[in-house]
């Protein structure tokens, strides 16, 4: 039934005009404009072929009834008769004609709206692109920044925990230098992979610029985001680079913890120190006001 539903209601309104011509036919003039009515509800379903139906259903019911039932033929004289074929017949073209003016509007609306939707999918794109760092994947500085003021504005009001890590990769120059600026790439990005991976959807991860990144970690105490910090560098130190003749790199880390007031600008002046702290103590640690914490791993790829 709901496969021809359309088509039986459209049916039903054909019956209804017929029972409103046998029943006043004969003490009202002109009630063959009922017939009007399946028409009518054919054209709500915005559908040429249910609009066909009706058209061949009424004129090939109407005259068969005609030939049949003496009572409908009483009623009907030869100018009626044309005025009924006349009335289904234009009343069909007219509904053909709205169709397509309909479909010819519905068309532009969805060409129209389509265009919206590209330029809205090109805006967020472009919008996306603004935010990311095309090597790494990772936030850009801009969008660091723009997450650091946030954050420390959320400190300040709530007093929820934030800490600020900053990361260089050791010897980045040497690697540049020995194997070449395509492998640095690679050891950026399988950092950045790295990065990712092992932080929360809360926290935030940015490439800060050239071999230096950025984390900036919620919810968490000081402790916490400082064994976070070790579970990094040692699974960076423990990755080995075919690239690299499967050696592997390592990384230095200084950890800031925020306090009430203490502004972004001194934060990251605070972790910046704490990195500078962990590369002139031998590189390939993490330092923080924890204290720090070095690998007794040597380093593997050495400054020219």
């Amino acid at each position: 039934m709901k496969q021809y539903f359309d088509y039986v209601l459209i049916t039903m309104g054909y019956v209804f005009a017929l029972v409103i011509m046998f029943a006043f036919g004969k003490d009202i003039q002109g009630l063959y404009m009922s017939l009007e009515i399946p028409i009518i509800v054919s054209l709500f379903y915005f559908s040429k072929r249910r609009l066909r139906f009706v058209m061949l259903l009424t004129l090939g019911s109407y005259f068969a009834l005609l030939a049949c039932v003496d009572t409908l033929r009483d009623q009907v004289n030869r100018y009626d008769l044309i005025a009924v074929t006349g009335m289904i017949i234009g009343s069909g073209v007219i509904g053909l004609a709205i169709l397509k003016r309909g479909n010819e509007l519905q068309q532009s609306l969805e060409r129209a709206v389509s265009s919206e939707i590209d330029a809205f999918v090109d805006s967020v794109a472009t919008q996306n692109a603004s935010k990311y760092d095309h090597l790494t994947n990772l936030y850009n500085h801009i969008t660091y920044q723009e997450y650091l003021t946030a954050l420390t504005g959320q400190h300040d009001a709530y007093d929820m925990p934030l800490q600020l890590a900053a990361l260089d990769i050791d010897n980045f120059k040497g690697i540049n230098d020995r194997f070449g600026h395509h492998v640095g790439d690679i050891v950026l990005q399988e950092t950045a992979l790295l990065l990712k991976s092992s932080i929360s959807s809360e926290d935030v991860a940015a490439r800060y610029g050239g071999e230096e990144f950025v984390l900036l970690l919620t919810g968490k105490t000081i402790k916490q985001s400082h064994e976070l910090l070790e579970q990094i560098r040692e699974r960076l130190a423990s990755t080995v680079f075919p690239e690299l003749d499967h050696q592997s790199v390592t990384i230095s880390i200084g950890m800031a913890d925020y306090t009430k007031g203490l502004g972004k600008e001194t934060l990251f002046k605070q972790a910046d120190g704490y990195l500078y702290e962990a590369k002139r103590a031998g590189k390939n640690q993490v330092v923080s006001p924890l204290g720090r914490r070095a690998s007794s791993a040597p380093e593997i790829i050495q400054c020219s």
